[in-house]
This record gives C-alpha cells, sequence and structure tokens, in this order.
C-alpha cells in the first residue's frame, strides 16, 4: 500500500501587509493516509519575483517529521525573509514557492501570489527593506503523485544488493524479512 499525504491547511501567520524583511510563518496542516513514511520530510522557501527568474532566492530549507502516526499533523514553519540587496527592483508581483518533498521527490507544491510596495518616494537601488511592505496573498497547492517508500525493504534493494535474496527466498518465507546491511 502506497503512503499518502494531503494537504489539509495552511495559513499565513502575522500580519499582512507586513513589514518586507519580517520573517515568514506559515502554520501548515497535513494528514497522513495509509503507511506512514519512514523519514522526514524537506520543506524548503523561494522567493521568485516573477519579472526576472534570475534572482530567485532560496530563504530557508529545514525538515518535518519523522510523522509516526496515521492522521493529522500540525505544525508551524518559519523562513528568513528575501535579500532586498539581492534584487534590483523588489516591489510589485512576487511568487513565494514552499515545497514538500520526501526523498528528494516533490508531493505538494504551494504558491503564493506576493505583492511588494514602497511607502514613499522610490530610491534608484534598494540598500534597506525599510521602505518595503509585502502582502501575501492567495495561496495555489498542488499535490503530486511520488513513490513512496516500498511496503517491504526487499522490495527497495537494487539487483546487486538482492543477489542473495531470490523471490522464491521471500515466498518461502512469507513473515521473513530481509535485513539490509549498510
Amino acid at each position: 500500500m502506497a503512503t499518502r499525504i494531503e494537504l489539509r491547511k495552511v495559513q499565513v501567520l502575522g500580519d499582512t501587509p507586513a513589514p518586507f524583511d519580517a520573517p515568514i510563518q506559515l502554520h501548515v496542516e497535513l494528514e497522513v493516509f495509509e503507511q506512514v513514511p519512514r523519514d522526514a520530510v524537506d520543506v524548503s522557501f523561494t522567493w521568485s519575483p516573477v519579472w526576472d527568474f534570475s534572482v530567485d532566492q532560496q530563504l530557508d530549507e529545514m525538515e518535518v517529521g519523522p510523522f509516526t502516526t496515521l492522521g493529522k499533523h500540525k505544525f508551524t514553519i518559519e523562513s528568513d525573509p528575501p535579500d532586498v540587496t539581492q534584487i534590483p527592483d523588489p516591489t510589485g508581483p512576487t511568487a513565494l514557492i514552499v515545497s514538500f518533498k520526501y526523498k528528494s521527490q516533490e508531493f505538494l507544491h504551494i504558491g503564493y501570489n506576493v505583492i511588494v510596495n514602497c511607502e514613499g518616494e522610490m530610491p534608484d537601488v534598494f540598500t534597506s527593506a525599510s521602505q518595503l511592505t509585502r502582502e501575501i496573498g492567495r495561496c495555489y497547492p498542488r499535490l503530486r503523485e511520488i513513490t513512496w517508500d516500498t511496503k517491504d525493504p526487499a522490495e527497495s534493494m537494487s539487483l546487486e544488493e538482492s543477489s542473495d535474496v531470490t523471490s522464491e527466498d521471500l515466498e518461502e518465507a512469507p513473515g521473513k524479512r530481509t535485513r539490509l546491511e549498510g
């Protein structure tokens, strides 16, 4: 049976609009169905100005879990804000992308529309975020099917690793588990 995780809720915490240089916090609720994944989930935050992909910034990476039980799991994740000095013009529409991966496979992609405004006169070059505010808008989640953990550790071994274990060995001992060395 395949592992399955679904997004039940995601909420931006804190004020919106908020100062540009304030941390970004999200409250997430995932639900684990069927088989519980064995390892933690990797989460990454990316700031992506819609007009120039060359200035995308990887804001933060973290692990959540591992989830040890079926059911709902609630947690808060926090990211550092973008570095305004690395963005030629930080104002206008932007995307905040939060990616959830399991064993390097993205299973949940959450995109937010973000509008960045400048209070007062616009400088030629932004050296600080003091004049900027950000408004995190609508959320666009997308779930993807991925290959989760195999049901039996013997199923995940490569041919080289399993050369001493045959399918007949597994059939003869239905309750037997193959121990992986290494």
